[in-house]
């Protein structure tokens, strides 16, 4: 039996009601709520540009990973774990960087800053942060099974697609429990309620955030558009929005987070049928899924 969410008591709205003027858009309403968007962490802002750039070698990420010494340890941590498979002890920061590669360095960082943003103890943002990964782990797999060649790329859009909700829990903590809540204990749909109560969707609020940490044109629409992946504007991004989509709905039927939605047929959704994927390779997918999450320590 699943622990109740605890109903927030004397509540007063931390969202006041979007003027009706017509020339209110939908961003000045997030505005409102969200005032400034947090920023990327400095050093991992700065590593993650080193990392884009095709002239950086291992030892300058190495000099900017060095300079935080939490991040220095997660790197050595994860390159010494099975799922690399390292043939022996990795002792040192800039061998960790060599042996991982640049686009592993990569997913690590995002997930470290990701895992800051829920560093909350309370059972909404334990929920949020299993839903964050699993769906990072489901959407790496999915693209990998449909053929999308930047596996990296999945995994990063499906681990921060619901980062605008991170966001709404930093700027209106309140209205955010009162709609985990809802969502938690009378199975609703956590994109309608947010519509509802605000005018727009943790979708919109992280289309903004990945703007503005400078991710690529595809994982911001994935982002932004993974509750309505048809919105996509380009091929490219259409396809990532459908993987990231379809990697939300897995982690739905798996109650990974606090959407549960066990008879959900996935192979009768539209990001599905799209990508290809039939009943035999959801399956596939479910499990693949559902043994990864077993083997970490959220």
């Amino acid at each position: 039996m699943k622990p109740e969410m605890t109903t927030v008591s004397h509540v007063t709205p931390a969202v006041k009601p979007a003027p009706s003027r017509p020339e209110c858009s939908k961003a000045a309403r997030i505005a409102e709520v969200t005032g400034d968007l947090p920023p990327m962490p400095h050093i991992a802002a700065q590593v993650l540009e080193k990392l884009s750039d095709d002239n950086s070698t291992p030892g300058q990420i190495h000099q900017l990973i060095i300079k935080d010494q939490a991040l220095s340890a997660r790197v050595l941590k994860v390159a010494n774990s099975p799922y690399y498979g390292a043939s022996r002890s990795i002792s040192t920061l800039r061998d960790a960087v060599m042996f991982m590669g640049f686009d592993s360095i990569k997913s690590l960082i995002i997930t470290a800053v990701l895992k800051g943003m829920f560093s909350s103890v309370g059972l909404a943002e334990k929920l949020l942060w299993e839903h964050a990964v699993g769906c990072g782990l489901a959407a790496r797999k999915i693209g990998h099974d449909a053929g999308f060649p930047r596996g990296e790329e999945a995994y990063l859009a499906g681990l921060m697609h619901d980062v605008g909700k991170a966001a709404l829990f930093l700027r209106a903590p309140e209205a955010m429990r009162e709609i985990m809540e809802e969502v938690y204990n009378e199975g609703v749909d956590f994109f309608e309620v947010e519509q509802r109560r605000f005018g727009f969707s943790h979708a919109d609020v992280g289309g903004l955030m990945a703007d503005k940490w400078r991710f690529s044109n595809d994982i911001e629409e994935a982002i932004g558009n993974h509750h309505q992946p048809e919105q996509a504007q380009t091929g490219t991004a259409m396809e990532l929005t459908r993987i990231v989509s379809l990697a939300n709905s897995i982690c739905h039927k798996l109650a990974v987070g606090p959407t549960r939605k066990p008879d959900l047929d996935l192979a009768d959704t539209e990001s599905a049928k799209e990508l290809g994927l039939g009943s035999a390779s959801i399956e596939t997918i479910l499990l693949s899924v559902s043994e990864a999450l077993k083997g970490l320590n959220l």
